[in-house]
């Protein structure tokens, strides 16, 4: 069934994929509420305005801000998820050593499962937000986070044997005001020199 290089057709034996059951009971579970690591700042959002070429005064003229009915600087909306990225070292420590800054979070289990039944290979293909008020200069967003979806199949793919899943953020600001919903959708998938699935003619 396999080629010269060992690779399979498509249509040779299917190979056994990952147990539904293991993440089903952290789907739709929302993490706790975690805190920002900083406060909205002004230079934040001017570097922000910066690299996005936004000019809009309401962002970075603090006397037009003034004006306006906000009476101050507000931020860009997309840039909510800035506000709740982690500290470098965090980071490194989650990408290079894997361990979790917040390993109980259900998102978190789910990574550690899918990991572990080999999908290794990750790909972003869509992010949404929906935006219900406006960031100001000096709030504090809060976040949480839930694997919203899970795919009960193997999907077969150009990338290897994979699942889709959807993540939804949710931030807040200090006063428990819902900011805006971010869905992030991802395709997990075993890398094709471990499935050996590749499309073959």
């Amino acid at each position: 069934m396999r080629n010269d290089y060992g690779i399979l057709r498509f249509d040779s034996p299917k190979e056994a994929t990952m147990d539904y059951s293991k993440v089903e009971h952290l789907i739709g579970v929302d993490s706790p509420r975690h805190p920002p690591h900083d406060v909205v700042s002004d230079t934040d959002v001017d570097h922000w305005c910066q690299y996005m070429q936004d000019t809009n005064p309401i962002y970075t003229d603090e006397e037009y801000a003034k004006t306006t009915e906000h009476k101050g600087l507000l931020a860009p909306s997309a840039m909510v998820h800035v506000f709740c990225l982690g500290s470098l070292r965090p980071c490194l420590e989650q990408f290079v050593e894997g361990k979790f800054q917040y390993p109980t979070d259900p998102n978190n289990q789910v990574n550690v499962i899918i990991e572990e039944e080999g999908y290794t290979g990750v790909m972003a293909t869509a992010q949404t937000q929906q935006h219900f008020k406006s960031i100001k200069v000096g709030d504090e967003v809060f976040w949480t986070l839930q694997m919203a979806k899970f795919s009960t199949y193997d999907h077969l793919s150009r990338q290897g044997v994979g699942r889709k899943y959807t993540m939804l953020y949710q931030f807040y600001n200090q006063h428990d005001e819902l900011l805006c919903k971010q869905s992030f959708d991802v395709l997990v998938y075993r890398p094709p020199m471990v499935t050996r699935r590749l499309y073959a003619g």
